[in-house]
């Protein structure tokens, strides 16, 4: 068991693992592997299409067999509506024996996504309930988690208001959906899988497809192709944990002290991940990543309900992590399986959608105050506990409350934490009397 630094004599429990006690001995037993040799290959394409809707099915079945209402969280986006729609589909055919679904949405005005939203729910002819990002805001000074820092708590907490109320015991999310549909802007790693099979002429077209979409020299796309297709042990691993393209931080700005930087976030992870195929590595070290930071587990306000997630369902993510990787996306195909197989179950609107809306301006709404709260503070707990470097922090503290650039992902971290802290009373920074400039 791996031992938490942050609790004394506290072990977390690896993924795919299970404690077993006998008598006075306590083991560790694997009863789940992920699965990186597993390939699956269709002589007709349309048989990938065909399992994906069955196994997906089965996902959204499996969670509605409890007779309560169930709810579900629809944001306007592709992932979020397919499990909203099965769910649908499968209650009113009398397939899942849920009472009936509502479904949640988090909104705040001119966001991309409401008109989504509606759609889907006139589609399904599902009753509207929205909580408005405005009115209960992504995160507040005091509420930000119990036992440990919780993001998003206020609109969870409100959610678990709202699924009482309905007396629903079956909460569906959308989450996963993006890693196991394929949801790639950049995979073109994806020609790595030609070039180790000699198959040059084929690498050189993919690569001159995806050097097109990216908008990078086709040497670049072959040149990286080349080193992920070398053995693990000569393979550079941040070529597969680099961030896609379209989601990457506008900087990686840091307040963190040197001391909490040396060894870097991957030296916390295991590297099961790197015995892939090299044009699958990079989907595995995201799976591996999401499993063992626990990022499924039900938030501490939501706990009480069957909290769950149909894209994690494990026989339909083993068929998607077997798959050919340019079966589930290709140069400007995200998603390309997923239209094929699933398009039935979206309004026409939905079909033709290629953006997502972000919660960018939600955050900032909820962030800018927090921040001008703290550099009002003489002191945080994380500066006097040596996290972080206090005029470092300071400086992103007023980037945040001018709108600019930031790193704002880790900072909001930052500003969470420290939160947390002085609402648990503990720490003691007011009484040091360390300030933050």
């Amino acid at each position: 068991m791996m031992n938490n630094p942050g609790y004394k004599g506290i072990y977390s429990v690896p993924p795919g693992h299970a404690v077993c006690v006998c008598g006075s001995q306590t083991r560790l037993r694997r009863f789940w592997s992920l699965p990186l040799g597993d390939e699956i290959r269709y002589r007709d394409d349309r048989r990938y299409a065909e399992q994906l809707r069955a196994l997906f099915q089965e996902a959204v079945c499996v969670r509605l067999q409890n007779e309560s209402p169930a709810l579900a969280e629809l944001s306007g986006g592709l992932d979020s509506s397919s499990v909203v729609s099965m769910a649908h589909h499968l209650i009113k055919s009398g397939s899942a024996r849920a009472a009936r679904l509502n479904s949640i949405s988090y909104v705040w005005r001119n966001s991309l996504d409401n008109s989504f939203i509606r759609e889907m729910e006139s589609f399904c002819g599902l009753e509207e309930i929205h909580i408005s990002t405005e009115e209960i805001p992504l995160m507040s000074e005091t509420r930000v988690g119990n036992a440990m820092p919780e993001v998003l708590h206020p609109l969870r907490a409100a959610t678990a208001a709202i699924a009482n109320e309905l007396g629903a015991t079956t909460f569906l999310t959308g989450q996963n959906g993006d890693l196991a549909m394929g949801n790639w802007f950049d995979d073109s790693l994806q020609v790595a899988a030609s070039l180790r099979r000699f198959r040059l002429g084929r690498a050189w077209n993919d690569a001159i497809r995806w050097s097109k979409v990216l908008r990078l020299p086709v040497y670049s796309v072959l040149g990286r192709a080349f080193r992920a297709a070398l053995p693990p042990s000569l393979a550079p691993a941040d070529l597969y944990t680099a961030l896609d393209g379209s989601y990457a931080p506008k900087n990686d700005e840091t307040s963190l002290l040197a001391g909490l930087k040396e060894d870097g976030p991957e030296s916390l992870f295991s590297n099961d991940w790197m015995q892939a195929p090299p044009e699958r590595r990079k989907h595995f070290h995201s799976l591996s990543t999401m499993l063992e930071l626990r990022m499924l587990q039900a938030p501490e306000s939501l706990q009480y309900l069957d909290y769950t997630h149909p894209f994690a369902h494990r026989p339909l993510v083993e068929f998607l992590m077997a798959v050919p990787p340019d079966v589930l996306c290709r140069p400007g195909e995200p998603r390309r399986l997923m239209r094929s197989a699933l398009s039935e179950l979206w309004p026409l609107k939905l079909r033709t959608r290629r953006s997502k809306g972000l919660f960018n301006v939600p955050w900032q709404e909820a962030l800018r105050p927090l921040a001008q709260t703290l550099l009002q503070a003489k002191c945080l707990h994380l500066v006097e506990r040596g996290f972080v470097d206090p005029a470092g922090v300071r400086s992103r503290l007023q980037l945040l409350s001018a709108g600019l650039d930031c790193n704002q992902s880790q900072l909001r971290q930052i500003i969470l934490l420290e939160l947390w802290l002085r609402n648990r009373g503990e720490g003691g920074a007011e009484k040091q009397g360390r300030w933050i400039a």
